[in-house]
């Protein structure tokens, strides 16, 4: 049995070190979809040893040669096998387990890639208390209750180059999982059921998947495994009234580059994404700016804010910057449409 800190020097042996990461949470609110940790499925009592179990979920793992699983407790190296990730089970010997009497370790499972230099990738279990020289949790309490998975997965709208997804939680979740390729997830509240995905290729054919985690028991999180659909993208935008294949959305159609900005559903006037960003968080803080009495009536602005200006009845209230990039925006409308 190694002792404490073989599992350490064996990383650093191996140039591994620098690489390993360990987690109970997924990553990223945006992250490489190839870099999610393993799973630990189940922790059970068995003759006074601990039977674990887990599985991939990473796109590399059983895929690449030399692919490599470890598992510790505590600080104690319990196995390692080389087999691309086809081991998904060990039984820690009751010995091992009795070594931590009085304490709390935890069972950790990573997945080692050393021949593509991919960062290891880890997940552990909560801690575990020993007592008595055995674990002392419930029975039961380290088998896994399936998450149940979100239904209903389907695109509900798509434009400007952008798809919206929607689904049906199968449960309150901790959070929620909206992945596509080529290597985008989002982290989302439990309660979403609603996401809109970046640019897309027109043509592409893309594969929507959404998940959800729950916490609590032995694990941190745990996971439905993926819902999925697939989703190719129109080659060409869908037309608006008037449109065409030069200007799908009609005489407004902007040049490439810009988007409507939309202070209202009918401001049509061209802007980059970034500003027609900042209009969105602008209007969500309309109410909050506003003295609500004044000079100017119940939309006059607090000190510090102008009316932003897109139109005459543009009252939402605004920083000076803004309010001069408004204007800005105004007098090179025509020339960012497509003529």
């Amino acid at each position: 049995m190694k002792r404490r800190g073989a599992y350490v020097k064996a990383l650093v042996a191996g140039g591994l070190a620098a690489g390993l990461t360990c987690a109970t949470v997924a990553g990223p609110a945006q992250a490489d979809v190839n870099r999610r940790p393993p799973r630990i499925n189940s922790i059970i009592p068995v003759d006074g040893g601990l039977r674990v179990t887990w599985g991939p979920d990473t796109f590399f793992s059983g895929t690449v040669a030399g692919e490599a699983t470890v598992l510790t407790f505590g600080g104690d190296q319990e196995g390692t096998w080389n087999d691309r990730g086809a081991t998904t089970s060990f039984t820690i010997p009751a010995a091992h387990v009795r070594a931590y009497a009085g304490q709390a370790p935890r069972v950790t499972v990573c997945y080692l890639w050393p021949s593509v230099g991919h960062p290891s990738e880890c997940a552990s279990s909560d801690p575990i208390p020993i007592a008595g020289n055995v674990p002392s949790f419930p029975p039961g309490a380290g088998q896994l209750r399936p998450v149940p998975k979100p239904q209903n997965l389907r695109v509900v709208a798509y434009g400007d180059y952008r798809a919206t997804v929607q689904w049906v939680n199968g449960s309150s979740y901790k959070k929620v999982l909206f992945r596509y390729d080529p290597g985008v997830q989002v982290d989302l509240p439990g309660n979403a059921t609603k996401a809109t995905t970046g640019t897309l290729v027109p043509g592409k054919t893309y594969t929507f998947k959404v998940e959800g985690a729950w916490s609590g028991g032995l694990f941190a999180t745990r996971y439905s495994g993926w819902t999925e659909i697939t989703y190719t993208v129109p080659k060409n935008p869908p037309f608006w009234p008037g449109g065409s294949v030069k200007k799908p959305y009609g005489p407004d159609t902007c040049k490439q580059g810009y988007v409507w900005r939309e202070t209202t559903p009918a401001d049509h006037v061209c802007v980059t994404p970034a500003t027609r960003d900042q209009v969105r968080a602008d209007n969500a803080l309309a109410a909050s700016r506003r003295q609500g009495w004044g000079p100017y009536g119940p939309d006059t602005c607090k000190q510090g804010y102008v009316w932003r200006g897109a139109t005459p009845a543009d009252h939402v209230c605004v920083t000076r910057a803004t309010y001069n990039q408004t204007q800005a925006d105004n007098a090179l409308a025509a020339s960012r449409r497509v003529p």
